[in-house]
């Protein structure tokens, strides 16, 4: 009895749920549901309709149906609705009736409506709107008897796409300004389907204001962004240039146009264009930045240098600008790297991350450094864990701990060191991987050497079969080539899905560096063949000059 009971109740509560939902038409004010005591009001001589209606697009663009509706009171349960029917255009499919509007409690008398016409579901085309009167007593089934009164207009109205539809709604409830800030988010977000809506957005915003520089300025973003290449900074270029019509002053416009330049290696432009920015102390790092890009490209890297730290001296403003103060950052922290300028680097991580905080994940740049450049495996574990708590994954915060935990177990003996290794191998199993990124430092190379000792193959593979020299030449690190060629890594092991040797991926692309250094390694290049083709033939087709002296030259010697 007792197993029947959850049944029983379930069925009582599901009949009572059921009769609340299928009661007739549950308008809020029906009398007949009201407490005792209320008042019925006189029914109003005449009969209920429908008069006057226009339908048209209202200030923002949505479609609008206008109307006068008369209601006596009598049926007493009544309702309005706005719709249009199916489409008669054959290769369009829709539906017999679309996109309804209701409209409830309607009020005695003579009244003026405005009702939003609703949206039909898809791209197509109507050619009508209607409203009616609906008995809300009867079924729709009772068919004459249940439409009071009715209206009928013809409209054409081509209804775009649903996401077009959505957009304009949403650009319509913002200002100018809000819909500019949110296409420049848009925008910095980088992706294609933002870098579109944000199109959709500016362009928009022209066709209401085309006298807006700022709207050019992220117009030439996007060209850009979306069209990276010859083609795309050209159109940007464009774009700057309707803006600096609209105000030649512009900074903002001027700096960008530089960055255009520089990448159109029209370096004398582009300085111009920034120094006739500067001359204005604009607020934006932006300057700085893309100045220094401009420099750096030339060679000119104290020049490079000290416009970055122009640009890192600006407050966080935790906006765009910040992202120029992050890659000015970045660009000076390789410069001084380059250097051998340790104790700067040092400096200059700790500052940004004072600046911008751990939550900024750059936590994990500085515990690379510390275990790769000061041998500090307690500091770079500490960071890395921190790191990890805030989710920054992304900076290979598990890499970093891996690496880290791996060099102390390199330090460590009995059941510590065994510990340790447990834990490397969680974060960062053994591998090409960390072979080769332990080799990127002389700082842990020691570390690869115990590890062979240990059991792990110097050519181990993974699953794009790479092992840790054909990593070093992918990421164009010749000191760890280096290093990874003194403990032995043979220039010819077979690479990569196509089991090239490895040899022959500098020649592929064209590095003529790392061909120097593997041929004063040993590497024969005139008998290492892919496919029964020789390094020589191969470079032959690439009709890169220096490649064929530099093959050429080994090839006699040899």
């Amino acid at each position: 009895m007792s197993s029947r009971r959850p049944a029983i109740l379930t069925g009582v509560l599901l009949i009572l749920v059921l009769g609340y939902v299928y009661q007739p038409y549950w308008i809020p004010d029906r009398p007949g549901s009201s407490p005792k005591g209320y008042v019925t009001e006189p029914v109003l001589a005449g009969e209920s309709s429908l008069s006057n209606l226009t339908v048209g697009k209202n200030q923002s663009g949505v479609w609008q149906a206008n109307f006068d509706y008369f209601y006596t009171g009598k049926p007493e349960f009544v309702g309005l609705f706005v719709e249009f029917p199916k489409d008669p255009t054959p290769s369009v499919p829709t539906h017999e009736y679309s996109g309804r509007k209701y409209i409830y409690n309607l009020k005695r008398g003579l009244n003026h409506v405005t009702v939003d016409i609703p949206y039909p579901g898809s791209a197509r085309t109507t050619h009508q709107v209607i409203v009616k009167m609906l008995n809300l007593g009867l079924p729709a089934s009772a068919g004459a008897d249940h439409i009071v009164a009715s209206a009928t207009i013809d409209q054409l109205i081509d209804w775009p796409s649903y996401l077009a539809w959505t957009q304009n709604l949403e650009f319509e409830k913002h200002s100018s300004e809000e819909n500019l800030n949110r296409a420049t988010g848009l925008i910095d977000q980088n992706g294609s389907e933002q870098l579109a809506e944000a199109k959709f957005i500016l362009e928009r915003l022209v066709n209401r204001d085309p006298s807006t520089e700022q709207v050019y300025i992220q117009l030439a973003r996007v060209a850009m962004k979306s069209n990276w290449g010859p083609e795309g900074f050209h159109q940007a270029e464009g774009f700057l240039a309707s803006a600096l019509q609209i105000d030649p002053g512009s900074a903002n416009a001027k700096i960008l146009a530089g960055y255009v330049y520089t990448h159109q290696e029209r370096y004398s432009l582009a300085e111009k264009a920034f120094t006739e920015a500067a001359a204005s102390h604009p607020k934006n790092p932006w300057l700085w930045t893309n100045w220094g890009e401009t420099l750096l490209v030339q060679g000119k890297l104290n020049e490079a240098a000290a416009k970055y730290r122009e640009a890192i001296e600006y407050p966080v403003t935790h906006d765009a600008y910040d992202l120029a103060r992050a890659y000015a950052y970045t660009n000076l922290l390789a410069l001084l790297k380059r250097n051998n300028d340790l104790d700067g680097m040092e400096a200059l991580y700790k500052r940004r991350l004072s600046e911008f905080g751990n939550g900024s994940c750059y936590s994990t740049d500085y515990a690379r450094f510390l275990l790769l450049q000061r041998d500090d495996a307690t500091g770079a574990i500490d960071l890395a864990h921190k790191a990890l708590d805030l989710n920054c994954e992304d900076g290979g915060a598990r890499q970093v701990l891996g690496l880290a935990k791996y060099v102390t177990w390199s330090k460590s003996e009995g059941a510590p060191r065994a510990e340790a290794l447990n834990q490397a191998r969680i974060y960062l199993p053994p591998g090409p991987m960390p072979i080769y990124l332990l080799a990127s430092s002389d700082k842990t190379l020691n570390v690869v050497s115990q590890l062979i000792a240990a059991g792990e193959r110097l050519d181990q593979k993974d699953n794009e079969n790479l092992n840790a020299l054909a990593h070093a030449i992918e990421s164009n690190d010749l000191p760890a080539m280096q290093r990874l060629l003194r403990l032995g890594a043979k220039p010819d092991t077979l690479v990569g899905f196509d089991n090239m040797p490895v040899a022959l991926l500098p020649v592929m692309s064209g590095n003529v560096q790392m061909i120097k250094l593997l041929q004063r390694s040993g590497a024969d290049y005139a008998k290492i063949r892919y496919q029964g083709v020789t390094a020589f033939e191969i470079a032959k087709q690439t009709g890169n000059s220096e490649l064929l002296e530099v093959l050429s030259r080994k090839r006699q010697v040899l």
